[in-house]
């Protein structure tokens, strides 16, 4: 957990570095944008005088600004005014994260670092406590924590290298610190045998394919929520009220995060049916019944029933952006308050995976 909070602060120092330079992009922008501005103004002036210099008689209307500027050789120097489609604009630059700027490179380079070397040992522990338990590492909350943190960061690592995803690192990494930081302060136990019920090979296909969605669930989640706020951006922008400035600028367009949200969940919705199917049959084999309404199967079905509804509207409906997302919340939502609320705080069958 500790390297991965260092990881965390190089992330925040990239992005608060690269904030510093994108005010000078910014500034630049906007002189260009004056630049510009002035040029149609220029324009204008020398439609004026080629004008009165034809000696049609007719008189220019030229602004007393641009006349008092003209005088004083203002626009002696502007050169040819038919590059007026060379000038930058604001849409033309979107800085990366670094914002070119050399401590936030540096920052970039650590983060990247210290993540890799943080999954490797995250990987490493979780298997330490299989090897320590002489079972499989999900045997409690706990193990499940840890491991499922263990996938999210997989998915991650593998977005940083094959999409160059480094936009994500902080949100990441921010997030593993803190479920970490809950497994270790409030769902800790040691390592022991499990229950008789549990001494079955489906423990291994059932709750590894929840572990592996419980991951994927986070980072479409946060992919999702990353794209609320893209989305206010983009509307802001549009208007004309958004800062060119702002960190929501240096992230991915508010399509692309619907998108990749949108993958991750329909890669993680078999498994997550999987999951579901597999339980009942472990149930069949362990309480003599597929389906007994336990509060943990029966929110489990509840958040595949969110989820099919998201992916249905989506393939039917054609529901994108806000609307989709906010479905997609409320399946996350359902996992969770199943996942600890469920685990801890109400008895049945699968209490034996809490702290209690």
């Amino acid at each position: 957990m500790f390297v991965y909070l260092i990881a965390f602060f190089a992330y925040t120092a990239e992005w608060v570095f690269g904030r510093k330079s994108s005010f000078v992009v910014a500034a630049a922008e906007q002189s260009a944008e004056q630049r510009a501005k002035v040029t149609a103004q220029a324009e204008a002036l020398v439609s004026a005088r080629s004008a009165g210099n034809a000696g049609q008689g007719a008189t220019s209307v030229v602004p007393d600004d641009l006349r008092d500027l003209d005088d004083l050789g203002a626009f002696d120097e502007l050169g040819d005014l038919d590059d007026l489609d060379d000038l930058p604009t604001l849409e033309e630059s979107i800085p990366a994260i670094d914002g070119g700027n050399l401590r936030a490179i540096t920052a970039g380079g650590i983060a990247v670092s210290t993540t890799v070397l943080a999954f490797a040992l995250h990987v490493v522990g979780v298997v330490c406590r299989g090897v320590a338990a002489h079972r499989v590492p999900w045997g409690n909350l706990y193990e499940f924590t840890i491991a499922g943190s263990a996938v999210a960061m997989a998915i991650y690592v593998g977005l940083l290298f094959r999409r160059g995803a480094r936009w994500l690192g902080v949100f990441a990494t921010g997030t593993v610190v803190a479920i970490l930081g809950l497994a270790v302060e409030v769902l800790y136990k040691d390592a022991e045998q499990l229950v008789p019920a549990l001494h079955s090979p489906w423990l291994v296909v059932h709750v590894a394919a929840a572990v592996l969605c419980s991951g994927a669930f986070t980072v479409a989640t946060l992919a999702t929520v990353l794209y609320l706020f893209k989305s206010r951006y983009e509307t802001r922008a549009k208007l004309g009220t958004a800062s060119p400035a702002s960190m929501w600028k240096r992230v991915p367009s508010a399509m692309k995060l619907d998108l990749v949200a949108y993958r991750i969940l329909a890669f993680s919705f078999p498994i997550w049916t999987f999951t579901v199917i597999a339980g009942s049959i472990w149930a069949e084999r362990a309480w003599g019944r597929y389906w007994g309404w336990d509060p943990t199967e029966t929110w489990a079905f509840i958040t595949w029933v969110v989820y099919a509804a998201y992916l249905h509207a989506r393939a039917t409906r054609g529901w994108k952006g806000r609307n989709a997302s906010i479905v997609a919340l409320i399946g996350y939502g359902c996992f969770i308050f199943n996942y600890f609320v469920v685990s801890i705080f109400v008895n049945g069958l699968h209490s034996y995976a809490g702290v209690k």
